[in-house]
């Protein structure tokens, strides 16, 4: 038993170790994970540069391409649509390496189908394409607008009498 005791004393008491990093990283992925997790979020992982780059290209994109619903009057909307089909008949033009003052839809067709064909500049078929794509929203928002000003004057009439 005295030779117990005598062990203990010379004995080193016990010193906590400090956590590596690896062990550090993982508990912080867990409480990352998990605390939004808890709470009824979404998880927020770190992301690259590349992530962040292509997430705001999405979102230029996606800002582009929900252009519908711009204009609140349909006179706005017809000056809109004036505007995007003059851009698309001078687009037409430089496709059709033309010089018309009167664009027709013969025309567009025509510039439509070499850019499809793959017949011009990558830069000159996407300004085509897009300037095709505002004269579509366009048109949308005017017919829409129209739609929606005929109804309400509709229910005006059926409101006074």
């Amino acid at each position: 038993m005295d030779e117990n005791l005598d062990a203990l004393e010379t004995r080193i008491p016990f010193a906590p170790q400090l956590p590596t990093a690896q062990q550090i990283a993982a508990g912080l992925a867990i409480i990352a994970l998990v605390s939004p997790a808890m709470l009824g979020g979404i998880p927020v992982l770190p992301v690259t540069i590349q992530d962040e780059r292509r997430r705001q290209q999405e979102e230029i994109q996606q800002t582009s391409e929900s252009s519908v619903g711009v204009y609140h009057s349909s006179a706005e909307a017809a000056v809109g649509l004036a505007a995007s089909q003059k851009r698309l008949a001078n687009v037409s033009n430089e496709v059709n390496k033309t010089h018309l003052h009167s664009v027709s839809e013969q025309d567009i067709v025509q510039a439509h189908e070499r850019v499809m064909a793959a017949q011009v500049r990558p830069e000159l078929s996407a300004r085509f394409l897009s300037a095709l794509n505002h004269v579509a929203t366009d048109t949308a928002d005017l017919c829409m607008l129209r739609d929606d000003e005929a109804h309400l004057e509709l229910e005006l009439e059926l409101n006074e009498s």
